[in-house]
């Protein structure tokens, strides 16, 4: 289970996220765990709540991957063909994970049904998301808004780790 929460600031997009995983009815929680929910590769930084299988092949994906520029439809040919690729390695496997992609200076809200749309200011996923959405709306930062969340959802848990996509001119 898990929280991530990104908002949008002058400085750039923050990301911030718990640490806490589950495997049937065991937790961990570890800042080691930073490469399974947030990573930062060729210009994107992505947070994904969901199976750990898929966001390790999300992260392998983005070492040489990324959309051709910041649109809305870019990105979303961006996730087909990381979908296509996922095919490959594991036939009948078809990605399902929840998504906050930030690319050049724009943050998406991404679902594995292939909706995506562009967040304007800050947007939470995971099982923590709907108090993280509270805390920031009114108007905490990311990981202000992951603490929250872990305080009040028994499925989220500190430490919180966080990453930065720089403001790029």
């Amino acid at each position: 289970m898990t929280v991530i929460a990104a908002r949008k600031t002058s400085d750039g997009i923050t990301f911030a996220a718990d640490t806490m995983i589950t495997q049937g009815h065991l937790k961990s929680t570890s800042a080691d765990i930073l490469h399974s929910k947030l990573f930062q590769h060729n210009d994107l930084l992505i947070g994904s709540a969901g199976d750990c299988f898929e966001s390790t092949l999300m992260e392998l994906f983005t070492r040489n991957h990324k959309p051709v520029d910041s649109s809305r439809l870019s990105m979303i040919d961006f996730l087909v063909e990381f979908r296509e690729w996922v095919r490959k390695k594991e036939s009948g496997y078809s990605p399902h994970n929840l998504y906050l992609i930030a690319f050049e200076q724009k943050l998406f809200c991404v679902d594995g049904g292939l909706q995506v749309f562009e967040v304007k200011e800050f947007d939470a996923i995971g099982s923590g998301s709907d108090f993280a959405r509270a805390a920031m709306h009114l108007g905490h930062t990311a990981r202000e808004a992951v603490e929250v969340a872990c305080k009040l959802s028994v499925w989220c848990n500190e430490p919180i780790i966080e990453l930065m996509a720089p403001h790029q001119e």
